[in-house]
């Protein structure tokens, strides 16, 4: 597959020799390669295993030669600056206030520098309010208020660091962005990007919109720095994807408990032990490693280690604890703390009921629950009784920083909790990141692996098995069923039309040159959901539409009490639109924003928290949703709207017997539903207010074709389909014949839509 120039996905499990099979690959050719490494010790080593045509490399280090050497000095001279210089650099002159918390200058400065530290980690053009990190103790509008406040001053930070002469500190992240920001083209014949799974999305932009063989290698099952910001390139990569599985670490039993958690983390992929490695699982009393959830449970190990005179070292040291702590302890002595996680509260006290009861608290709660049943006195000497790793007879470790790392006999510690039961006694689904954090943990052992804190799984399993049926995936809608590779629809789509990754490659290669997107700028988190609705209805709209089955069938879903007052603002809010031949742009945008979240309700069956909609009582009225929506929603439904005048003119100028909007296909009774976008003048359009139109792929693709075969009878006379981007004002799409063709189709399109009715009714295929 290498050797035939194409694009390519190498998906390789733990312990599977993915550096090995990249050197035997790049030592088929005699092309330029370039293969990008995760840190600098990785690159190093690369360098000794391949040959003379392969140049090894951090981004960094190419970003360096490219740009960062024009910044040489003030990378030399740049120390850390004090948060109150950095502030009168940057202009802040004011403490700010917000409620009852007060931010002072030099707070404000950190908070800006983080958001350039977030702005270069991105694929953004620009700064942005939501580069803002979260800060604890403000609400969600203090928290867009104080974002909106900062973001001019991130934006004079961003002009003073791509001044060689600029005055505040200069990292390295720094150089890389403003190299993105060039969208530079690497000198090679084909590139290796290493660690695929986990890249930062200013390293993705680079990597995909190169015009060279692109090698894409890491483990998706090994996703577990999303929190950070970091992507996920491999699963939407268009390419062929071959997988490795034989792990050379450990044998058949330690890679029959890896795939266990591999089916709950929705990997299609399965492990082979070494049948050479004689590994066993079950009870370690003196184990090389603990794994833990999370640094409170780590600390907790380390804890009972030094209580037993064990020496024990701590992966990745144990500075954060100790700051942490010792910020506790500033706390409960009264005074205030610079820590950046804590510095608005005034008391522990503050800290303690913000961690119990406020939801956005939770990262802090068992922090906190360590501190109250250690002190903050004990944690900070542990921190000082730790032996370096070399030294320590055990290593304990969290799960995300164990990660490249082996051991020859393992416990999985304290913090893997099963998934909660519900309100009506029925457990929760494990999450996918929890899944993939615990089958990173258990592939740590080579040899022996303690699973007794994680043995939940078996009832768990169990659970699961009885709960999932064909007839439940059967009666899933479209995208439903497209997120499960055994559901009807998924199987006929696999075995008639699998190449979704052809189309999915020409996609991306008509990316190359768009603007980029419109998007809100001064709001930290744009409700996207609704935004991405209230776009498709307001198109409708624009095209002579209503807004649709799925708003209306929101707006029946509601029921009594407060939601009885919804159900009669939507049903106000239908007819306002249907008879609104005068209502402006503003209006329009309003009443289109709030049927998008009548929309939800329909899609997941429940009025989500944080929804507009979830704050009314039982005296809302319609008037009440309407001014409750922000005006960054009306400027961005606005902006979308805008750009959509010359891709849409043709469509607008279309009899209205040639514009559908919201179409529902005969075969959309033989599942869940399905309805799509638009069908104008026979083409099937899907709208996509992504602000990251290359995150789209298989998926989408897939569903295309999944309303094309839906159309038994050909009712629409669907001549194309394609995308919509929204906030790029683009369309891309394919004749029917050309976009079958791309995914492989060897039979017409008629006999398709035949086989898939039978599929789908219980016949063959």
């Amino acid at each position: 597959m290498f050797a035939s120039g194409g694009d390519l996905a190498l998906v390789a499990g733990a312990g599977t020799g993915k550096t090995a099979t990249l050197v035997l690959m790049a030592a088929t050719t005699r092309r330029r390669g370039m293969y990008l490494a995760y840190n600098r010790a990785i690159a190093n080593d690369a360098r000794r295993r391949f040959g003379p045509n392969v140049t090894c490399s951090t981004a960094h280090s190419v970003a360096y030669r490219a740009t960062g050497k024009l910044y040489r000095e003030r990378l030399n001279t740049s120390a850390r600056i004090p948060g109150p210089q950095a502030a009168r650099l940057l202009g802040i002159t004011r403490d700010l206030g917000i409620g009852s918390a007060t931010i002072t200058c030099a707070h404000q400065a950190r908070l800006v520098m983080g958001m350039i530290r977030r702005f270069c980690y991105s694929n953004d053009d620009e700064v942005m309010a939501r580069h803002m990190e979260p800060v604890n103790g403000l609400d969600v509008r203090g928290q867009d208020y104080l974002a909106g406040v900062l973001r001019p001053y991130a934006v004079r930070a961003w002009e003073d660091i791509c001044d060689p002469r600029g005055r505040l500190r200069f990292e390295h992240d720094h150089y890389l962005k403003m190299w993105a920001l060039t969208r530079p083209v690497l000198i090679a014949d084909f590139v290796l990007l290493d660690e695929a799974q986990d890249t930062n999305p200013v390293l993705e932009e680079i990597f995909l919109s190169q015009h060279a063989q692109r090698v894409c290698v890491g483990d998706p099952a090994q996703q577990i720095y999303a929190w950070r910001y970091a992507r996920d390139v491999m699963t939407g990569f268009p390419a062929a994807q071959l997988c490795l599985t034989q792990s050379f670490r450990f044998g058949p039993r330690i890679a029959a408990v890896a795939n266990r958690w591999l089916a709950l983390a929705s990997s299609s992929m399965r492990l082979t032990g070494s049948a050479g490695v004689a590994s066993r699982v079950g009870r370690v009393r003196f184990a090389d490693a603990v794994l833990c959830r999370g640094n409170a449970d780590a600390m907790s190990e380390v804890l009972g280690f030094l209580a037993s005179g064990v020496p024990v070292a701590l992966t990745g040291g144990g500075e954060a604890l100790r700051s942490l702590a010792t910020a506790a302890a500033e706390l409960q002595s009264g005074s205030r703390t610079w820590h950046p996680e804590l510095f608005l509260f005034q008391s522990w006290g503050q800290v303690q009921e913000y961690a119990e009861q406020d939801a956005a608290g939770q990262d802090l709660r068992a922090m906190v629950r360590l501190v109250d049943t250690h002190g903050p006195t004990v944690i900070i000497d542990a921190v000082k009784r730790l032996s370096a790793e070399g030294h320590a007879r055990v290593t304990v470790s969290t799960a995300h920083k164990a990660k490249g790392l082996e051991w020859g006999s393992v416990r999985i510690g304290p913090g893997f909790e099963p998934p909660p039961v519900d309100s009506t006694g029925e457990r929760r689904s494990l999450a996918e990141e929890e899944a993939r954090l615990i089958y990173v943990a258990v592939t740590r052992a080579k040899l022996h692996l303690d699973t007794a804190w994680i043995s939940w799984i078996d009832s768990y399993s169990a659970a699961l098995s009885a709960g999932v049926s064909p007839a439940r995936l059967a009666g899933l809608p479209l995208t439903g069923q497209l997120r499960h590779p055994s559901s009807p629809v998924s199987r006929f789509l696999a075995a008639h039309l699998g190449d979704s990754g052809r189309v999915a490659r020409d996609y991306l290669s008509r990316l190359r040159g768009l603007p980029p997107p419109v998007q809100p700028l001064d709001v930290q988190r744009p409700a996207w959901t609704a935004l991405g609705h209230a776009i498709d209805l307001r198109l409708r709209v624009s095209l002579g539409g209503d807004l649709g089955t799925a708003a209306a069938a929101g707006v029946r879903a509601v029921g009594s009490g407060a939601s009885g007052a919804l159900r009669v603002a939507g049903e106000e809010l239908l007819a306002r639109v249907l008879g609104g031949s005068g209502l402006s742009d503003d209006e329009l945008a309003r009443l289109c924003f709030v049927a998008g979240y009548y929309e939800d309700v329909f899609r997941t069956g429940e009025i989500r928290r944080g929804s507009l909609l979830h704050r009314a009582t039982d005296g809302t009225v319609l008037d009440d949703l309407l001014r409750a929506v922000p005006r960054y929603a009306i400027e961005d439904i606005g902006a979308q709207l805008a750009l959509s005048a010359s891709p849409f003119a043709p469509f607008r100028a279309l009899p209205a017997s040639r514009r559908v909007c919201g179409p529902v296909f005969v075969g959309s009774a033989d599942l869940g539903g399905a309805d799509a976008d638009f069908i104008l003048d026979g083409l099937l359009l899907d709208c996509k207010a992504t602000t990251m139109p290359a995150r789209l792929g298989r998926d989408e693709i897939n569903q295309l074709a999944g309303y094309l075969l839906l159309d038994y009878a050909d009712a629409f006379g669907i001549s194309g389909v394609g995308l919509y981007l929204s906030r790029q004002g683009a369309v891309i799409d394919w004749m029917v014949d050309e976009f079958l063709g791309l995914l492989g189709a060897r039979l017409p399109l008629a006999e398709l839509r035949a086989r898939l009715r039978r599929h789908l009714r219980g016949g063959a295929s």
